[in-house]
Parts: C-alpha cells; sequence; structure tokens
C-alpha cells in the first residue's frame, strides 16, 4: 500500500459515491418521506432535517474515510460497490412499489412474497454488479461514468427536496400547537358521569366467544346490556373514530382535514354537554379532533406542541421507516415496523401534562389506573370521558390478566379478556367511589375486523344494576350521541331518538366501506363503497360509490361471465359479502386470502338461464389439507379437501341456483387456522386459501 497522498482528482471520485449514497438514503430518504407524509407525523420538519443533515454528513466522512485507507484496484471495487449500493437503494425506494397491507402491527404473510424477493435480489444484484461491469467493459471512462450517474441522480433529488420545500403547507400539521393530554383521564365527578370506552378493532364475534369460553366474565358487567347487532359507519379508524366523535358522515366530498373542521362545527353535541355542566375529556389521537374543538371544549387539551422524547430516538425510528422502504425485500422483515413507533416518542411540555397516546395502551393504561386510582374533579363539573384503548388491535400482546405473554401465544380474545378485565377494574374503582349508580358507561369499538362491520356495543345507563343481559335489536353508532343526549335531557327531541332498552326494528343502516390502503396522509380516503345492512346482519351495496372526484353509481353486484374477479381492476369485495381479507400483491399479481370459516359470494348475472361452472384458483392453500364446501341454498356444489395450490378447482352451477338473474354462494373453511396459533408466525387471522382467481363461465352442456 503506498503512503502517497490523495489529489485533488482522487477525492472528488471518492466524494461522488460516497455523497450519493448518503445523501440518498440518510437525507433524501427522510426528508422526501416526511414532507410526502406531513399530515402523519405530529413532530415537525426540523426535528427530521436537522438529524438527518448531521448523520448524513457522519456517514459519507466514514465512507471517505474507508475508502482512503484503500489502494489501487480494491479502492476501485469499493467505490464501484458503493455506487451499486446506492443505485439500488435509489431504485428501491422510489421506484419498486410493493404492498405489503397495512402497517398497523398486524404481522406480513413473508411466505406469500416468493417471488418478490426472486425478481427483487436479482433486482438488487443486477444494480450492485452493473458498476463492476462498467470497470471491465469501460476500463478507461467507468470513472467518469460513475461520476456523472452519481452526480445526475444526486442533481434531480435536489431539485425533487427544493421543489417539494416550495410547494409544500408546512401549516398543514399546525394542529399539534394543541394536543390532546393525559390531564384528567383518571377523574370523576361526584355528581354525573358518562363514560365511553372505544376499543379498538373489537369485534362482536370476540365477544361471543369470549362468553362462551368463560360465561362468568359477564358477571364483571352489573347493570350491562349487550347489543350484539351493533354496526359500525367505517372498517378503519381513520373514518370510524371521526363519526364517533361527531355523528357526521364522511364520503369524500372533501379534502379529510376539511371535514374534521367542519364535522365538529355541525354538530351541537358538545355545546349540550358544555351547557350541561360537563367536564370534556377526549382521549384519542389528535388527529380525529378539530383544533377548534380542542381549544372551545376540551379539559384535556394543551397548548405549545408536543415535545419530542429523544432526537435520537427519532432518528433511529426514522432510519427503521426508510429501511422498510429502500431496503431489498429479503432485509425488509429484520427492520418490520408499525407507524405507532413514532407516537411512543411523543413527550410533555415543560409543566404540562403527557400527550395521550392510543397507540398499544392496553397495559399502561391499565397500571395507571391500579396505580393512581379514579379520584374526584376539584370542582362540581360533571365529567365525560371517551377514552379510546387499543382494543384488540394487532398485533396481540396481552394474556387475559393483564400481563404480557413472553412466549408471544397471546390471541385476540387472550387481548380481549384483558381489555374487559380492564374495563372491570374502572367499574369497580366506580362502585368503590359509590359513583357507579350517578355513571353511564358505554363499552364499544370503532369497528371491526375482517370487514369491520360488527364492533361491540355493551351500555349500563344511570342508575342501573342487574344481571348483564344480551339484545339482539339492530342498532348502529349513529345511535351513540342520541342515546347520551337522552340520558343527558330526557324527553328533548334529538335527530334519531331511540330508546336504547328496545332498539330499532326495520332500521336503516348504513355502512360505508373502503379497501384501506394505509392512506394516513391522504387529503381522501380510497373510494368509499355504501351498504346498507338489514336486521339479519346482511350487507347490501346501494350501488354508490364515494370518490375523491365525486359520487359514481353502478349496478350492484354485476358481473359478466368470463370475467376474473380479482385482478388490477377487479376488487373481489364487490362481490364478496363476508369471508375476505384485504387484498394482497403488486401491479402484476394480486391474491386475497379467506378470512375466517365461512364467506359469502353474491353475483348479478341477469340473462343467464344455463348451467354455469365456477372456477377457483390458489395462489396458497394455507396448512393443508384445507376442506372447502360450496353451497347455493341447500344444494352443496362442492365439497373437498384441498392440498395444493396447484388444484384447480372447477365446480358446476345448475341453472335452478339462479333465481331471477342472482346467484348467491356460501363457502366454508371449516380447518381454517392463524399462523399464530400454529406458532408460525404473528398473523392470528383464521386463514385457509388464497384466491388469485376467481371466474364463472357458461357450461358448454
Amino acid at each position: 500500500m503506498s503512503s502517497k497522498k490523495i489529489n485533488r482528482a482522487e477525492f472528488l471520485e471518492m466524494l461522488l459515491p460516497s455523497l450519493f449514497l448518503s445523501f440518498t438514503f440518510f437525507l433524501f430518504g427522510p426528508v422526501e418521506l416526511y414532507i410526502s407524509n406531513i399530515t402523519e407525523f405530529w413532530f415537525s420538519f426540523g426535528d427530521v432535517l436537522w438529524p438527518s443533515m448531521l448523520v448524513g454528513i457522519f456517514s459519507c466522512g466514514i465512507l471517505l474515510l474507508v475508502g482512503s485507507l484503500l489502494r489501487g484496484r480494491w479502492r476501485e471495487y469499493y467505490f464501484c460497490l458503493l455506487m451499486g449500493i446506492a443505485i439500488a437503494l435509489y431504485v428501491q425506494g422510489n421506484f419498486v412499489k410493493i404492498d405489503y397491507g397495512v402497517l398497523d402491527g398486524r404481522a406480513i404473510p413473508w411466505e406469500n412474497y416468493t417471488s418478490v424477493a426472486i425478481w427483487n435480489t436479482l433486482l438488487w444484484i443486477a444494480c450492485i454488479v452493473l458498476p463492476f461491469i462498467g470497470r471491465l467493459s469501460f476500463r478507461k471512462q467507468y470513472k467518469t461514468g460513475i461520476a456523472m450517474v452519481a452526480g445526475c441522480v444526486l442533481l434531480v433529488q435536489m431539485i425533487t427536496l427544493g421543489t417539494l420545500l416550495a410547494t409544500t403547507d408546512f401549516k398543514k400539521n399546525e394542529d399539534n400547537n394543541f394536543y390532546l393530554s393525559t390531564k384528567n383521564l383518571f377523574t370523576v365527578s361526584k355528581n354525573k358521569n358518562i363514560v365511553i370506552f372505544v376499543l379498538d378493532t373489537f369485534e362482536q364475534r370476540y365477544l361471543d366467544e369470549i362468553f362462551l369460553e368463560a360465561p362468568e366474565m359477564m358477571d364483571l358487567f352489573d347493570g350491562f346490556t349487550s347489543y350484539s347487532n351493533t354496526t359500525c359507519a367505517y372498517p378503519t379508524t381513520k373514518g370510524a373514530m371521526p363519526f364517533i366523535l361527531t355523528g357526521q358522515y364522511y364520503k369524500n366530498e372533501q379534502p379529510y382535514r376539511e371535514y374534521i373542521k367542519e364535522a365538529y362545527q355541525n354538530t351541537y353535541y358538545y355545546n349540550e354537554l358544555k351547557e350541561s355542566g360537563f367536564d370534556i375529556g377526549l382521549y384519542t389521537d389528535d388527529q380525529f379532533v378539530s383544533a377548534e374543538a380542542k381549544k372551545i371544549f376540551l379539559a384535556n387539551a394543551e397548548d405549545g406542541g408536543i415535545q419530542v422524547k429523544s432526537p435520537i430516538e427519532l432518528e433511529k425510528a426514522m432510519l427503521q421507516f426508510i429501511s422498510f422502504r429502500y431496503f431489498p425485500h429479503i432485509a425488509k422483515k429484520y427492520v418490520w415496523f408499525s407507524s405507532g413507533i413514532f407516537d411512543e416518542l411523543k413527550n410533555q411540555k415543560k409543566d404540562g401534562n403527557a400527550p395521550y397516546i392510543a397507540y398499544d395502551n392496553n397495559r399502561s393504561f391499565y397500571l395507571e389506573l391500579v396505580k393512581n386510582q379514579l379520584s374526584f374533579l376539584s370542582d362540581n363539573s360533571n365529567a365525560y370521558r371517551l377514552i379510546h384503548l387499543w382494543g384488540t388491535h394487532a398485533p396481540a400482546t396481552l394474556n387475559s390478566d393483564i400481563t404480557v405473554s413472553e412466549d408471544k401465544d397471546a390471541t385476540y380474545i387472550s387481548q380481549g379478556k384483558a381489555c374487559l378485565n380492564i374495563i372491570s377494574e374502572y367499574l369497580e374503582q366506580l362502585k368503590r367511589m359509590n359513583i357507579y349508580d350517578q355513571t353511564m358507561v358505554i363499552v364499544t369499538a370503532d369497528h371491526g375486523s375482517s370487514w369491520g362491520t360488527f364492533p361491540i356495543f355493551m351500555i349500563k345507563g344511570f342508575g342501573e344494576h342487574g344481571i348483564f343481559q344480551i339484545s339482539e335489536s339492530p342498532i348502529s353508532h349513529s345511535d351513540l350521541i342520541p342515546i347520551v343526549s337522552n340520558s343527558i335531557n330526557p324527553g328533548q327531541a334529538h335527530t334519531d331518538d331511540i330508546d336504547y332498552k328496545i332498539g330499532r326494528n326495520n332500521t336503516k343502516r348504513n355502512y360505508y366501506w373502503y379497501q384501506w390502503d394505509n392512506s394516513w396522509d391522504k387529503d381522501y380516503l380510497p373510494d368509499i363503497i355504501e351498504y346498507e345492512v338489514n336486521d339479519q346482519k346482511e350487507l347490501y351495496q346501494t350501488g354508490n360509490r364515494y370518490t375523491s372526484l365525486g359520487l359514481e353509481t353502478f349496478s350492484p353486484y354485476a358481473y359478466e361471465l368470463g370475467t376474473e374477479i380479482i385482478s388490477i381492476d377487479s376488487d373481489p369485495h364487490q362481490y364478496f359479502q363476508s369471508g375476505l381479507s384485504n387484498m394482497e400483491g403488486n401491479e402484476e399479481y394480486y391474491w386475497v386470502w379467506t378470512w375466517g370459516k365461512s364467506g359469502q359470494i353474491l353475483l348479478n348475472i341477469e340473462g343467464a338461464s344455463d348451467n354455469l361452472i365456477g372456477e377457483f384458483i390458489f395462489s396458497n392453500i394455507y396448512a393443508p389439507p384445507q376442506r372447502l364446501l360450496i353451497r347455493s341454498g341447500e344444494k352443496i356444489l362442492y365439497d373437498s379437501e384441498i392440498v395444493s395450490r396447484e388444484e384447480i378447482v372447477n365446480f358446476h352451477i345448475p341453472s335452478e341456483c339462479i333465481k331471477n338473474g342472482w346467484l348467491t354462494l356460501d363457502l366454508e373453511y371449516p380447518d381454517a387456522v392463524s399462523p399464530k396459533s400454529r406458532r408460525e408466525g404473528e398473523d392470528t387471522r383464521e386463514l385457509a386459501f388464497a384466491f388469485e382467481r376467481i371466474r364463472f363461465y357458461q357450461s358448454e352442456k
């Protein structure tokens, strides 16, 4: 090795690849990601910019230092390697889009991405090998080529960032100046209390299973009635929570943030609570409450913004976020994250109360409840508390006794039991304080799992005691605010008044479904399809689709024989009434897992009068053999065990199964099982078949 000093030309040769890699991953990636998703983050641009710049400069220096210690062809190999990795990172992060579903804690089924792993690995190999090929093929020109490529891509990234900085409205997250704190979280009134627990993703079928497994848990809820036929408004929290809080529907008619603002302006609910002497505390995510409502109505709103607990930890979280986007597919499982990692870094301001964190907070809420105990407000106000807990949302981490599962065998059911035990502790403290009779308690969920249509809904009114009751009367979340309003001012007229002890029969209940795409940062929800839900808990499309461009109408369930119902242009949920998970895949290849032990297909094939053939093709079978049973009414069309995804299911559909142009197929997957129960992953969905293609066509016979 020569000790010759590095000249200017050699320094520039080292600088460009080092700068390209460092700038792409440590600066461009975090800054572009922040600006593109600005409304999703509670921290400021400066919180991201300065640490990213420092880490980028430091990493560039380290890469230069390593290069300066090498000589001859080893230095050339080193910079070819840097250049190849930088190109691969840039291509992966900016041009390769792979749908991993929602990063909300639910485990990613990596085994379904075998083909992605192959082509993505080959892509990375090609990117890394390309500079070495250039060195061998163009010995004299390759250094100039590397410099030009690095310089051009750096210039493109700088122009992109400049454009984003110039065109981004950084006031989008100005609502962060007021945040929802934990102030008065554990305080109640000696006079009158209304307490609403929203247990995220707690579906009614989980409660049914819990009470079947442990009927003694009903005894924890003195005076409660459970409404087992309750519908929510939306399938995910972004749509569901604002509706629970305001009773105002969102149909993509305006940007989401404008809807939040107007929703609070258009409801008299919080004025009514204020006029009735209630100290109001909303304990949920900040984005679901308008800035105006925080300032005017809420006792737990804090001025001054949320501070970052640790800049170092924030930078680590951002790099993990960037790594998931920029790393090759085969490395993503090692940097997999849930979007809630940023909530854990919220810190209270000086002399202020801590921010309320709704992410994975079941156990922390319980420990604080036991430690601090409920206490009385210092004045004579009544107390209104809406408390949003993690519920049975993935990942499931708790045993039924509210301890963390060390062997990771917690399930939705064990976590559901933990939630009920947490609520029970709260109720017992109310009894010890002799204010149980003065308290109305509602326990519900923002939505369920799978399609998310049927959340739990349990209620105890003022002064009510007695054995736990179960009612099948159909109600919905649109009844929640009227129920509370009636309890405050009995006898006064409220829109859609109901007596919750009676319920409503033959009522029209609407449900607004969308295929969730992790669009927390988007101005609109994905396209919303409107359903009506009948008293038998059956969903039927109305033919209305609400998009960011306006209302579209369509013929519900209309199916053209021979077309595939799973493709880039066709979402199978428009034909499946139940029993499906979300679509997965990429722009070329899609599949969708069954979810649960049954499902239903509804097709409008008006004009078809002859026998049909149904065809199912699978991309995967989970834990084979899996039995598939297909019925039309009482007639069994198919009943067999399927061992391999190579098996194609073809079954005859007699013409008499088509009633007035409509075909209903009931599917059963009795052997469906969750990966978590088999200790094969964290996925708690009951899986059986991953459908790749489904189509129906005319029989030739």
